[in-house]
This record gives structure tokens, sequence and C-alpha cells, in this order.
């Protein structure tokens, strides 16, 4: 049998997670589903810490992941020679971004803005105002704001100048390290949940 309908019929309230359930509503994948299919292969261990931070609104994994983000920037400060000071904030700082990705203020996290738009004719002449959806500019359509420098550097306790001349390029290497993680859960995912519609 699949796993996941092996795991679909061992939820406590019978919901077929492969199926459209009663109805023919659509089903959501709970954060419970997300964690059991986690289980289900061989995800290094920061991956799974990274899912279950990002996906499964686990406290104690963000946790076990800021002191693994920690742990990882004490070694690389170690092997480069740097100050180990500002480690706890930085790994606070990473994890944060990780698992709460700012939203676009002007598009409320949609990527789009209803805007009028003039329609002309093929000589110029204003036809009509159109109401439609444009892609945001402020956010390239992505929903997602970035924390400007000085909050960052405020979440990571490090003055703004010094985080901005030193720190930040550091933090975001271990971000990209981070989203390595996460992408991986996320083609984990989705094979796990693959056959979800058949």
């Amino acid at each position: 049998m699949n796993p996941i309908r092996l795991m679909a019929k061992m939820t406590a309230k019978g919901l077929l997670i492969d199926g459209g359930g009663f109805g023919g509503s659509v089903v959501l994948v709970t954060p419970q589903d997300v964690a059991g299919a986690m289980g289900m292969g061989n995800l290094p261990v920061e991956a799974e810490l990274v899912g279950r931070a990002k996906f499964c609104d686990d406290n104690q994994a963000q946790l076990a992941l800021a002191g693994w983000v920690q742990t990882e920037f004490r070694r690389r400060c170690m092997r480069s020679g740097w100050k180990t000071d500002y480690c706890e904030g930085l790994a606070t700082l990473c994890v944060f971004e990780l698992v709460h990705p700012m939203r676009c203020s002007p598009c409320g996290g949609r990527g789009k803005v209803w805007q009028q738009e003039p329609e002309m004719s093929d000589d110029g002449e204003l036809l009509r105002m159109a109401d439609r959806w444009v892609d945001c500019s402020a956010c390239k359509a992505t929903g997602q704001s970035v924390l400007t420098v000085r909050n960052r550097a405020a979440i990571a306790k490090i003055s703004k100048s010094r985080f901005g001349e030193t720190w930040a390029a550091r933090a975001d290497d271990m971000m990209t390290t981070l989203f390595t993680y996460e992408e991986k859960v996320l083609r984990h995912l989705w094979h796990q949940f693959a056959d979800m519609a058949a």
C-alpha cells in the first residue's frame, strides 16, 4: 500500500488525503500530515528541522533549528577567525526569516494588486477604465518583502553599521544553506503527496 494512503487511513478523523472526502471538497494537507510525510524518507536531520519549523508550526523544531544554526555559525566563525559574539542573534534572525517571511504591504501577500487601467481605441480615444489584477511592482509579484537592514540588525542584536558591513553577507550565506534544505523538504513532500489526486 502507498505510504500516503496508509497514513490517510490512520488519521484520527478518518479524513482521506487522496480523495475529495465527503462531498467533493478540497482536502487540505495538515501539519500532522506534513510531519508524517517527512518521516517517510531519508531527509537529513537539518532538513527535517527546517520542514517541521516552517510547515508544521513546531516551536520545538524552531528552537532546535536555531540551536543548529548557532552551532553552524560558530563553526564557520572558528574556521574563518571571526568573532563568535553574534552567533545567537544571527541564528535568531535566520530562523525568523525562514519561518516568517514578510508579506508585501501593497498587495497583502497576493503578488497582484487591483488597479484601474485605461482602455484605448485604435485611434487613441479613451473607451473606458477597466478594473483588473496586475502584478505588484513593489514585490515583483512574489507577495513577499524583505526586512530592512536596520530591522535585520535589530533582530540579530548587532549595530546597523556593523551588520551592514560584515554580518549581512554571512547571514545571507546561512540563509542560502537553509533555503537549500527547504528545497529538499519541498521536493520530498512533493514526492510524498504526488498521488493525492490519484
